[in-house]
């Protein structure tokens, strides 16, 4: 093993190159074991990496993430000159996590909002065996190297963490975009529409989720169908499809989904709101907006 402050700066080495500031224990001990494999040294373990979180924190060349235990901030001359965001404090935190809703919204450029808390989705039942932290790779992980723990902040910084708590078997449409030039998890297009209308009230209300369905161009209806499916939910069919239809698009699955209807009493647009005696018979659905939020799909 090289000398410990050699080490050190290696350490912070590899971290510049990757134009990564935010960081963790469990990252720390990735960087130090491919160090180690590279110079066909002892590989370090958990303690090791501990050692050197703290010798780095002794030294100032990290410090705490403001209200989130186990991130670090890398505070070194490289550093100031990259962005921190509290996107990517949460990722590091939970290497799980996945943002959805109003945050992913604004990602994908479908709502006009600025919002003041942060959206992010845990999906229960080992949803790390299908995806790997961001900036690792799955061989990192060899020698039944444990993985590090999903923590859920509830704040960062100024921000509200909102966290909604799903399924494992439905981790779909998962895909990477971009926090201050580090890469994050988030919901694609079709999963983030579908979302939307399954949860209005976190994604500004059922004004701006109508208006991301309207400004959502170029969308998969293939995949977004789908998607709608791989959550098994009836309710959700018809909501989608009346979505769907209302603006002006046609799929063979669609009238699968209206052969599959009971009729009887209708269901809600909007699952919180009040019943309306407005219906789609179609799709046997209470049209619980005004009618003016329904033009919006037009």
């Amino acid at each position: 093993m090289p000398r410990s402050k050699d080490f050190l700066s290696q350490i912070l080495r590899e971290f510049a190159e990757s134009r990564r500031r935010v960081i963790s224990e469990w990252r720390i001990l990735i960087a130090a074991r491919r160090i180690a494999q590279a110079e066909n040294a002892r590989l370090p373990d958990q303690a090791k990496a501990s050692s050197i979180r703290m010798e780095l924190e002794s030294d100032g060349a990290i410090r705490p993430a403001r209200g989130v235990p186990g991130v670090f901030v890398v505070d070194v001359p490289y550093a100031n000159l990259l962005e921190v965001s509290e996107e990517q404090i949460v990722q590091e935190a939970n290497p799980w996590a996945v943002f959805g809703f109003l945050t992913a919204m604004v990602h994908h450029g479908l709502t006009d909002l600025l919002p003041k808390d942060l959206y992010a989705i845990h999906f229960e039942d080992d949803e790390h065996l299908r995806r790997v932290p961001l900036g690792a790779m799955p061989e990192d992980w060899a020698d039944d190297l444990p993985r590090p723990p999903a923590k859920l902040p509830a704040q960062v910084n100024e921000k509200q963490v909102v966290w909604t708590t799903i399924k494992g078997s439905r981790a779909f449409g998962v895909t990477i975009g971009y926090s201050a030039g580090l890469p994050i998890y988030l919901t694609d297009v079709e999963r983030t529409l579908i979302d939307a209308i399954r949860m209005p009230e976190k994604c500004g209300g059922i004004a701006k989720t109508l208006q991301a369905w309207r400004d959502a161009e170029g969308f998969d209806l293939d995949r977004l169908l789908k998607y709608t499916d791989d959550y098994g939910i009836q309710v959700l069919r018809q909501r989608v499809g009346f979505l769907v239809e209302r603006l002006g698009l046609a799929h063979p699955k669609l009238d699968h989904w209206r052969e599959g209807l009971q009729r009887g009493g209708s269901v809600r647009l909007v699952a919180g709101g009040e019943y309306s005696s407005v219906y789609s018979a179609d799709w046997n659905l209470s049209l619980n907006v005004p009618p003016s939020v329904l033009a919006i799909l037009e």
